[in-house]
């Protein structure tokens, strides 16, 4: 079977690198991590496309994170309390016996030379949010579309001729009781 591309999002950078995250971020923390996952999330379950969220786990209380249950292919990983998100990423390419397959996104120089050198592609975040959201819209539009197409039609409309006499026939006796 072919293989497909995995994606490994450097969490925390992503977020401090986006225009639409990095304001909500500094205003509620949490808001723009549920935002980042969601929007990984939608992309995932759009694309089939399989990422993992990373984020730094340093200094945070792991019982607090419960796995996230969002679309398949979308698993959400906090770094253990003596590693970073970019030893997790680093290591993940490292082991990986397709590096090529994999697409680090993230903005941080180190990483990204680092990953590069292993093989593996690399991903600028605010490239990456840009094809979340070209994607995202697209599919929303192609939704829209097929919805208005199929929404008009009633039911009677796509059942065969002897199939609306015979309803008919047995909606007049049901009214005639």
């Amino acid at each position: 079977r072919p293989m497909s591309s995995i994606y490994l999002i450097d969490a925390y950078n992503v977020m401090y690198q986006c225009p639409q995250l990095k304001p909500l971020a500094k205003r509620d923390f949490e808001a723009a991590r549920e935002a980042l996952i969601e929007r990984v999330s939608r992309y995932c379950g759009t694309t089939g496309e399989p990422a993992k969220v990373i984020f730094d786990g340093r200094g945070r209380n792991p019982e607090t994170h419960r796995p996230y249950r969002g679309a398949p292919g979308l698993e959400v990983v906090y770094s253990p309390g003596h590693l970073t998100a970019d030893a997790i990423i680093e290591r993940e390419v490292y082991a990986a016996p397709h590096r090529r397959e994999i697409i680090v996104v993230t903005g941080d120089r180190g990483i990204r030379d680092l990953c590069r050198g292993l093989g593996s592609l690399v991903m600028a975040p605010e490239h990456f949010l840009k094809m979340v959201d070209e994607v995202l819209t697209r599919s929303s539009a192609h939704l829209r579309t097929t919805y208005e197409k199929f929404s008009s039609n009633f039911l009677e409309d796509r059942l065969a001729d002897h199939s609306r006499e015979h309803l008919s026939k047995l909606k007049k006796r049901l009214s005639d009781h």
